[in-house]
């Protein structure tokens, strides 16, 4: 029986093996760093998706916060408008009172004029503000009027109070005093009369 002699070295046959091995582990390299390339490539895309997303948001952001101030303005218009338009009503309703309180005595001075009569002479005519407690009593405007004057008789006196009382303008008619006195020979009388003012007194719808 012959035996076979191996003529090849070691170190030749080893060469051999890491020869056989070296493409396998250039391969793997090689898909390894392809694997390792299309991560990179995927991450970078869903990075720049997010940071696409992220600008639009930003975008969207800046469009709301735009939008809200633009609101915000009108807002403040509208309560400005709002509050320009109640300080005109109270205005308004300031001078409509004053109006309404007004007395137009000129008025009031004509029915005096029409409902006064022969033989009396008025010296003074006043008018004095009434009391609370006297407006409460009736429906009065707040103005009292006091008639001082000189009449030939207690009878003219007497027709003056009932014209008065009669008429739609006074109410409470008082007659403070009457006191003779002679002048020239004959019998005069002075008076003073106190009434009030009706609440639609010399008032013009």
């Amino acid at each position: 029986m012959i035996e076979q002699i191996n003529l090849i070295s070691d170190e030749t046959r080893e060469r051999k093996r890491t020869g056989r091995k070296r493409p396998l582990i250039i391969g793997l390299l090689v898909l390894y760093f392809l694997g390792l390339g299309g991560v990179y490539f995927y991450e970078k895309a869903e990075l720049n998706g997010r940071l696409n997303k992220l600008e639009q948001v930003s975008k969207q952001s800046g469009g709301l916060i735009a939008q809200n101030t633009r609101y915000k303005e009108v807002i403040e218009r509208v309560n400005l408008a709002q509050k320009r338009e109640d300080e005109i009503k109270k205005r308004v309703e300031v001078i409509g009172a004053i109006l309404d309180s007004r007395i137009y005595w000129s008025d009031v001075l004509r029915s005096i004029t029409h409902i006064i009569p022969d033989g009396i002479w008025f010296t003074s005519i006043v008018t004095y503000d009434l009391t609370d407690q006297v407006k409460v009593k009736a429906l009065l405007s707040g103005k009292g009027v006091k008639f001082n004057g000189t009449a030939l008789s207690n009878s003219r006196i007497a027709e003056f109070i009932f014209a008065i009382e009669n008429s739609h303008f006074f109410g409470n008619v008082l007659l403070t005093y009457s006191q003779k006195r002679e002048f020239h020979g004959k019998d005069l009388y002075d008076f003073e009369v106190t009434t009030e003012l009706k609440s639609k007194a010399g008032k013009r719808n």
